[in-house]
């Protein structure tokens, strides 16, 4: 009865870890660039003894890792001359203060210095560094190619790149780190005025939401069962005249 006790734990953590992930892509149904996640568990057995010849192993579930669905989002058209949307595989390069990052989180602004930068402040690069915007310059264009162009000429070209799917790290703040060196992204297209929406779906999420709610309220019967079984078994015992 113990391990019922300890089997029904363990599926209460996967569940609440479930719980966590879905909860994460829920509050990031509205970022733009934002991966859906799913938690992905795996068995475990672990050798027992038991009074009982045929139960050697008791099958417990382990938390094994998260998957991220790298699918494009929908692409929403904003309007904007500094929103941009990457339309096939890659990734805008970003320099942060612990070093160069990757997104595809295209709601970009332009800061005190005139940069090009993400809603948190870092400065997206190009092939020569920052991108910086002439003072009290209106007319911004960016081509198909990435390449940014203001009345005055050009100002730079976003650096796309690309990684394999298992290189991608997420790290927060809608950035990710990658092992290895970036390739350039091909068959790709910078959409100006545009932003990639999270490919999370609400509606699927809801509905996993409820499944996970209906087998952690299982799960707590199962055990509160067991643990009634095990109060009543001692309750006997203890009446038991030697």
């Amino acid at each position: 009865m113990e391990n019922a006790l300890l089997v029904g734990l363990s599926a209460q953590m996967a569940l609440r870890r479930n719980m966590e992930i879905i909860s994460n892509n829920l509050a990031n149904a509205s970022t733009s660039g934002f991966k859906r996640e799913a938690p992905v568990f795996e068995e475990l057995m672990v050798p027992v003894d038991s009074d009982t010849p045929s139960v050697k192993e008791i099958s417990f579930v382990r938390d094994w890792g998260v998957v991220r669905d790298m699918t494009e989002g929908p692409l929403e058209q904003t309007g904007a001359p500094l929103d941009i949307a990457i339309e096939g595989k890659g990734f805008l390069i970003v320099r942060t203060p612990q070093g160069e990052r990757y997104t595809r989180d295209g709601h970009l602004k332009l800061d005190a210095q005139g940069r090009i930068v993400t809603s948190d402040g870092n400065p997206v690069l190009s092939d020569g560094g920052e991108i910086t915007i002439p003072p009290g310059e209106s007319s911004i264009k960016i081509a198909n190619d990435g390449t940014v162009s203001t009345s005055q000429g050009t100002a730079g070209k976003f650096r796309v790149v690309t990684f394999a799917d298992s290189a991608m790290k997420k790290e927060g703040k809608n950035l990710y780190t990658a092992e290895g060196a970036p390739s350039p992204a091909e068959k790709t297209r910078v959409m100006q005025g545009m932003v990639e929406r999270s490919n999370v779906e609400a509606v699927v999420e809801m509905t996993k939401m409820i499944e996970v709610m209906r087998a952690y309220q299982h799960s707590t019967e199962t055990l509160n069962a067991t643990d009634d079984l095990i109060r009543r078994a001692t309750q006997k015992l203890g009446e038991v005249k030697v």
